[in-house]
């Protein structure tokens, strides 16, 4: 009995080691997923291999293409991920495609007002303003705007950015009236959300001293360059050459208040 239970052991250990066997197994390779080569495309990233990322999210959206359809929350994030690489890369005409495609997709699952579509709209407003295509531009600065004020409220960080961005590319084509109020906006804005020393204001009350400057105010320009320097002065060192130029501009100023008086 002894040897028969030995031999059914025996048989039985047989099997599971033929069952184990090297030549029977089968190496199931992994493809891989969109979610991969998302991290390899933030690995190159990091890199500054810009072409490596822009060839790892093209990867990521196919695959969200296929498996997800064109109607997905992931596959509008790969479009504005893709076209964040193609600005880094200066490539601003394929960056506007993906943005569209975002807008597009966005527009379908959350409606024409939701505040997905702000993002797009805002960064194809930069790359336009970079393209001097500025009607385009400025149609969504404002879009961007719009979206923001009505879903987040005045006192966000993004609505903030809204009301800088209009503000800086109304001044940029020397449009200072209407740069103003704008400008206004984004410094109260970040006066509410931020601490006084924050650098976003600081940068908010010198771009309203130069736009009340170009105004001929130099009262009020004035104000806000003490104020902005100020803030400076406490987070960058004396020689900073950011400092410097506000002290310097502070001078000009000066100059012509002592001859309006």
């Amino acid at each position: 009995m002894v040897n028969n239970i030995s031999s059914h052991l025996l048989a039985v250990n047989s099997n599971v080691t033929l069952s184990l066997s090297p030549l029977n197994k089968k190496k199931v390779l992994k493809e891989p997923t969109a979610e991969d080569y998302n991290v390899l495309a933030l690995l190159y990233k990091n890199k500054e291999l810009n072409s490596k990322v822009i060839f790892y999210y093209n990867k990521a959206l196919s695959i969200r293409l296929s498996s997800l359809g064109k109607l997905n929350r992931k596959t509008a994030i790969s479009y504005m991920n893709l076209a964040n690489a193609y600005i880094e890369n200066n490539e601003f005409t394929n960056a506007n495609e993906c943005l569209e495609e975002a807008v597009f997709i966005n527009k379908k699952i959350f409606g024409k007002d939701s505040v997905e579509l702000a993002m797009p709209y805002a960064s194809m407003a930069n790359n336009y303003f970079l393209e001097d295509k500025l009607e385009l531009a400025q149609k969504n600065y404002v879009q961007a705007l719009d979206i923001r004020v009505n879903n987040l409220g005045k006192l966000h960080p993004l609505t903030a950015q809204s009301y800088y961005d209009l503000a800086y590319f109304y001044a940029a084509g020397q449009e200072f009236k209407l740069a103003l109020p704008f400008f206004i906006e984004a410094l109260d804005t970040r006066i509410e959300l931020f601490r006084k020393s924050h650098p976003e204001t600081a940068v908010a009350y010198y771009s309203l001293a130069m736009c009340y400057y170009h105004l001929f105010k130099y009262q009020s320009a004035y104000d806000n360059l003490l104020e902005a320097i100020s803030i400076k002065e406490l987070i960058l060192l004396k020689d900073d050459n950011e400092l410097v130029q506000c002290k310097k501009n502070l001078m000009v100023i000066e100059k012509h208040l002592s001859m309006t008086t």
